[in-house]
């Protein structure tokens, strides 16, 4: 557990599906939480709790954020690192856009950070996000996520098309600024 001044981060646990499962909303389509073929998933709290229960997932990739009073504000994860490629992907989920602007999005968008490129040794990380998801696009890119273009009309739901941005970060633009 990673304690900050604003909030904790935590592995994610079997307990924890309820609110993971909240975050699939299909009125509120968000990146991180589409399939390969960027569709939307709507897992059962069952599906969840068997994910979570996984030791690979639970304690390597996904993680719980929490309030100092022990409130999940929402969850955070570095995926699809592979030893070879030396990239992962950012997913940072929080409950309310506005939690995106606190101290408490910024201390898990360090902890993304920190934990790709010093404990991982990656070389770059990166993230996706709807053009819906604006608070999202606003807290990477002022930790210094520049994007990489975006892929227009790729996610059809609830009678609209989505356009999905990529942005990306590397290890030596976190290193030469100290952008942790």
């Amino acid at each position: 557990m990673i304690t900050g001044k604003h909030g904790r981060i935590r592995s994610a646990e079997t307990d924890d599906a309820p609110a993971l499962q909240s975050l699939y909303d299909p009125m509120r389509p968000r990146a991180a939480l589409l399939d390969q073929r960027m569709e939307p998933m709507l897992p059962t709290r069952d599906e969840l709790r068997e994910l979570l229960s996984k030791k690979d997932t639970a304690r390597e990739q996904l993680f719980t954020i929490e309030d100092l009073t022990g409130d999940i504000m929402g969850f955070c994860s570095v995926r699809g690192a592979h030893p070879e490629s030396r990239f992962a992907e950012a997913a940072l989920l929080m409950f309310d856009d506005a939690a995106f602007d606190s101290a408490l999005a910024d201390e898990a968008a360090t902890f993304l950070k920190d934990r790709a490129f010093v404990q991982m040794r990656l070389n770059k990380l990166f993230a996706q996000c709807l053009d819906c998801e604006r608070a999202l696009r606003g807290c990477l890119v002022r930790h210094g996520f520049q994007s990489e273009g975006a892929r227009r009309e790729v996610l059809h739901t609830q009678g609209r098309m989505y356009d999905v941005e990529a942005l990306s970060i590397f290890a030596r633009d976190v290193a030469e600024t100290g952008n942790e």
